[in-house]
């Protein structure tokens, strides 16, 4: 993380990325200029962007009927207003980590040729990419990107207040606060799978403010912590809950590399502890049996399902489609299965292996992105996926200007590494909302960013 200026200073060297893998064309001037063009012969339709844009970033972890509802009008903006913005695009699609993207696409495009399953099961899979049309109509006011991840954050604020809607709701009885989930699970609006795994990107986005944020931001990065943490434990998702903790341990690890001096790094690891302590015993007192509850399960599930083969339940039914995942990147390691063709391969499999369907569970993914990736798109995809990663990943671990406040300008990072851990346990290329959030971010981890010039500030440059 570039927390300090002789980091900084390190970033860019004769106005040209460090970045590794990339392309020699991608610089700042390059990509600065057009958006300078925009904002100087359309200022008013640039803020209007904008500020549809801010409501979309809002709606973003809705429901997915509320995300796709509240996408049209930036789009609509985007379709308007593209004959004043068309010259940012290149400066998009050129990017190396969007270029890793299209080459996805054209593999998934190309995998209906040979897809074990129907067409309406590739188009489910394939869908999920839709939201890659999001991230193209905010690129024009990627510049304001700061306001849109204000939006983001604000986003997760909503939610969370409907998980607590849902806990007074079952407190004092009022049932149209309450939303249909078993019991012990509380995941608002959002099915407890998908809030385990948004909430552990939202965990990603205020933990690096806590850390090494100041003055407001710290006190916001702290309760919005807090808020994350206490909102993972709530939706029971155990997978978000061993994904929260390894993001804990590498926000820790980022704060004893880069913070100087040492002393500071103390504080900020001591402000952390006592977010997690807090938030652990208010989440112990309050659903305290329902976390142990969900605990022992889920060790119990894990020890029948490796030492007495009992795959039916939901953890063992996890572990099976890993398994098979595997099974299908050995057999079909050119072209996978093809995207949508996850489960019908599965069911195949286990008949050509003289095992009863009806002792299986069939899921459509295999609740492991990377291994989802290899099983529906063979070696390459899982390559490419692996490229994916990296170049999000290094891409948004480089502050520039614009990219946020103190602490929050890193916060994409640690969340699109918070999406990383938990694909362990979720193929979040596949689920709508996660796909979503995930093509957003990516404002944030493209190896060039516009800058925002606010009364002669800097365009683009690394922040000191």
């Amino acid at each position: 993380m570039p927390l300090d200026a002789s980091h900084a200073d390190a970033v860019t060297r004769g106005g040209r990325s460090w970045f590794p893998l990339c392309a020699v064309w991608v610089t700042e001037a390059w990509v600065n200029e057009p958006f300078e063009h925009q904002r100087r012969i359309d200022a008013f339709g640039h803020r209007v962007h904008t500020w549809l844009g801010v409501l979309a970033c809002v709606c973003l972890v809705g429901p997915i009927s509320v995300v796709e509802l509240g996408a049209i009008p930036v789009m609509c903006a985007f379709v308007i207003r593209a004959h004043r913005h068309w010259r940012t695009w290149s400066r998009l699609f050129l990017q190396p980590v969007i270029l890793v993207v299209l080459l996805w696409v054209a593999l998934a495009l190309a995998s209906r040729l040979w897809t074990v399953g129907t067409g309406s099961t590739w188009l489910d899979d394939f869908g999920s990419l839709r939201f890659g049309f999001l991230l193209i109509a905010l690129w024009p006011i990627a510049d304001r990107r700061s306001l849109l991840l204000g939006a983001i954050v604000f986003g997760f604020a909503l939610a969370q207040l409907a998980q607590l809607g849902h806990v007074l709701g079952l407190a004092f009885g009022i049932d149209w606060m309450v939303w249909d989930r078993l019991p012990g699970r509380n995941s608002g609006w959002w099915n407890p799978v998908v809030g385990g795994s948004l909430l552990t990107a939202a965990l990603g986005l205020h933990i690096p403010a806590a850390l090494w944020g100041s003055g407001r931001w710290r006190v916001i990065g702290v309760l919005g912590s807090c808020a994350a943490l206490l909102g993972i434990l709530a939706t029971g998702s155990r997978g978000a809950w061993i994904a929260g903790a390894g993001l804990v341990v590498v926000a820790l690890c980022a704060a004893m590399f880069c913070i100087k001096p040492r002393s500071k790094m103390v504080r900020a690891a001591g402000v952390l502890v006592v977010v997690f302590l807090v938030g652990g015993a208010v989440a112990w007192v309050a659903i305290g049996d329902q976390l142990k509850a969900r605990f022992d399960a889920g060790r119990t599930e894990v020890i029948n399902a490796l030492e007495h083969q009992q795959f039916q339940s939901d953890t063992g039914a996890r572990i099976m489609m890993n398994w098979w995942a595997i099974e299908a990147i050995r057999e079909r390691p050119v072209t996978g299965v093809g995207i949508g063709g996850y489960e019908a391969w599965t069911r195949a499999h286990v008949v050509a292996q003289g095992v009863d369907p009806a002792t299986r569970n069939f899921h459509g993914h295999a609740h492991n992105a990377l291994l989802h990736a290899g099983a529906t798109l063979g070696v390459p995809g899982l390559v490419l996926a692996v490229g994916f990663v990296v170049l999000a990943i290094v891409g948004s671990a480089r502050r520039l200007a614009g990219d946020g406040p103190p602490g929050y300008a890193d916060g994409p990072c640690f969340a699109i590494i918070g999406l990383l851990l938990v694909s362990a346990f979720d193929s979040i290329q596949v689920n709508a909302q996660t796909a979503a959030l995930l093509s957003v971010l990516l404002l944030f981890a493209v190896q060039e960013r516009p800058g925002r010039v606010d009364g002669g500030g800097a365009k683009g440059a690394p922040e000191h």
